[in-house]
């Protein structure tokens, strides 16, 4: 699979990027073949997942504490968790040990396919003097309604959690975040205390339906969302219960546990949620004070907008595509002092996707896959395979060359890189070799390896 993947995890890609890639499973291919990427579950179909739940259908209740579900490695009050990157804050246990229980009964909420919604980008960020810190065990687990345990009704078990709060200038909460994952499915909660959630994607698309009293407004969307040529499938609710505004968010290459997750925190998990607890330990000292700057922001563009950005000396011009593509999607990100701009063109079930990220000096990267010299019809033959009519492909799929993404680095001037990420199908090695040359910033003569834009 593609080397480049890990990129990709660091990239925060604006929703419906790829809303115009084909949607299903992708043909065999030489060095293995892909899962079956499936249709979203319908949202009443809410079956067990294997590995996560056991079956419940036909089984009796059971008398469960309401606050089953084990931390492993819960952090005290008084100390600070590890260091991101080296191991989660708490581990969420199985307070069944596998065996089979009873549930409620969950009822499918809506949640609308919004992969081609209109959809509204907003940026925000907290006021002036804003701080972070991160939070312990124990605060995760008071904040989810729990005493010594995580809630077993959430559905968590298996769930490595972390959390994060962050505090305006006075010491109040401005908002606390948990973040989920377990194998691929991973999740954010995030709680707006006094507030209703403030959204940074906004689907037209989106429904609000009453649930249990409750104003719950729900989306999904299928695409894939990382590069690695599989669908990702995503589940979001969000609601205020009584004064505090709470938004979640399930992403996995399964629509099962999403669906679940979701609408199974909707109806039954929400009703301990509390920021009161959360108080800084200390009051900002020590912490990084970032001001008014903004945590991240992303913004949809149109071509025109796209091809007025700096990066976009990257992209092809739109008159040198093959025959028959178009303009699809374009998009820019912000996340600290990574920012990336993406544009995609389609045709049919083709597409030329590109990513320009800028990594700060600081970045630790991955080998690229070519240097900007190696890009050749040549290489890219070897580098992609050829699908046609005799090959086992699937259904609905057509006939041409298939690339894993290939990413490109451009070093700058300032210790900066740019990294070019290629995500290509049906065009063929001479064309797309064309169009990556093409795009390329030529180094000064007799001057450093660099590819400055200006």
């Amino acid at each position: 699979m593609n080397r480049y993947r890990t990129y990709m995890d660091r990239i925060t890609v604006p929703a419906g990027l790829h809303e115009a890639l084909l949607a299903g499973k992708h043909p065999r291919r030489r060095k293995g073949r892909y899962v079956p990427a499936l249709g979203l579950a319908a949202a009443c179909c809410l079956l067990a997942v294997v590995g996560l739940w056991q079956p419940w259908g036909n089984v009796p209740v059971q008398e469960v504490s309401p606050t089953a579900g084990t931390a492993a490695t819960p952090a005290t009050e008084e100390s600070l968790p590890p260091e991101p990157g080296t191991e989660h804050t708490l581990v969420v246990e199985d307070p069944f040990q596998g065996q089979p229980h009873g549930f409620f009964n969950v009822t499918g909420l809506a949640f609308p396919d919004c992969t081609n919604s209109g959809v509204m980008l907003i940026d925000y960020g907290p006021p002036e003097g804003w701080f972070t810190e991160q939070m312990t065990g124990q605060d995760i687990i008071t904040a989810l309604g729990g005493e010594d345990e995580v809630p077993w009704v959430l559905c968590w078990s298996g769930f490595s959690l972390d959390g994060q709060v962050i505090y305006l200038e006075d010491g109040s909460v401005w908002k606390a975040a948990i973040q989920g994952v377990c194998e691929d499915t991973t999740f954010t909660l995030v709680l707006w205390p006094g507030q209703y959630p403030l959204m940074s994607t906004s689907y037209t698309d989106a429904v609000t339906e009453d649930v249990k009293g409750l104003a719950v407004t729900s989306w999904s969307t299928c695409y894939d969302s990382d590069g690695d040529g599989l669908d990702e499938y995503t589940c979001h609710v969000d609601f205020q219960y009584d004064d505090l505004g709470v938004s979640f968010t399930v992403t996995g290459s399964d629509s099962g546990p999403a669906n679940l997750l979701a609408n199974v925190l909707a109806q039954y998990g929400y009703d301990g949620f509390t920021t009161e607890h959360l108080v800084s330990r200390t009051g900002g000292e020590g912490f990084l004070d970032l001001g008014t700057a903004v945590i991240s922001n992303s913004r949809e563009l149109t071509q025109e907008e796209a091809y007025e950005e700096d990066m976009s000396v990257f992209f092809p011009d739109p008159d040198t595509l093959p025959s028959g593509f178009s303009f699809a999607h374009a998009g820019r990100t912000r996340s600290g002092a990574q920012e990336t701009l993406s544009i995609l063109f389609t045709r049919g079930n083709d597409s030329i996707s590109i990513g320009v990220t800028r990594f700060p000096a600081s970045a630790s990267l991955l080998a690229p896959d070519f240097q900007p010299e190696e890009v050749t019809a040549a290489a890219l033959e070897e580098y992609g395979y050829y699908v046609d009519y005799f090959t086992d492909y699937d259904r609905g799929d057509t006939p041409g060359w298939r690339y894993d993404a290939f990413t490109i680095h451009y070093p700058q001037v300032d210790g900066s890189t740019l990294a070019v990420t290629w995500s290509v199908r049906g065009v063929d090695p001479s064309d797309l070799a064309a169009l990556v040359n093409g795009t390329a910033v030529p180094p000064p003569a007799d001057g450093p390896q660099v590819y400055p834009l200006e």
